[in-house]
This record gives structure tokens, sequence and C-alpha cells, in this order.
């Protein structure tokens, strides 16, 4: 096809591809796609890739009276689907590991 595909959930992309592009590019924006549904008896969620993680973390404490958490980023306006496509590195993986490894399972579009 020899068109890259781009994904963000930001209103800008981070990459400055517009200014950089050799070839051309698609952007697909998933800021609408923010979605966060507790399963408190499961301890499971089910959070879509717009979503940022002030988002989860605050789903998260709403829906389990603060009693269950995650392991994600300190800043509340990243995107989950960027951060855990990254693996999901924060402050808390040294003791609890990093948000990947929470992940049960994944759906793509």
């Amino acid at each position: 096809m020899g068109c890259r595909l781009e994904f963000e959930v930001v209103v800008m992309t981070m990459k400055g591809l517009s200014y950089v592009a050799q070839v051309p590019f698609i952007i697909i924006d998933m800021i609408n796609l923010r979605s966060v549904h507790i399963d408190v008896e499961n301890q499971t969620a089910w959070v879509e890739a717009g979503a940022n993680i002030g988002e989860l973390y605050y789903t998260i404490a709403e829906k389990s009276r603060r009693t269950l958490a995650f392991p994600a980023d300190v800043c509340p306006t990243v995107a989950v689907g960027g951060h855990f496509s990254g693996g999901g590195y924060g402050i808390l993986m040294r003791k609890f590991g990093i948000a990947a490894d929470y992940i049960i399972d994944a759906q793509l579009v």
C-alpha cells in the first residue's frame, strides 16, 4: 500500500510526522474510545485505548471503594493505548511489575 498507519490519542501527533514524513501516512485518532468498565468481583477491567491513566485510576478507585489498584504511569493524561503498548512502566513496577504484566486479554480491530 505504501502508506504508514499511525495511531494517536491526543489532539496532535507527538512524533511530528506531518513535518518529517517521507511517505504518506494515515493517523487514526482514538480520543473517543475512552470507556472504562471495572468488574470488582473478578478484579478485572476493560479499558478502551483512548482512556487516559487518570480516568482509569479514578474509575478503579470509585468502583472498588479504594480497595483495588493498578500499576501504571504517574502522568494522568497519558492514554492507556500508548502506555500499555509500550509496556506500561511506572513507579510501582519494582514491587508489582509493569502494566503489561496484568493485561490478560486485548481486542485489536
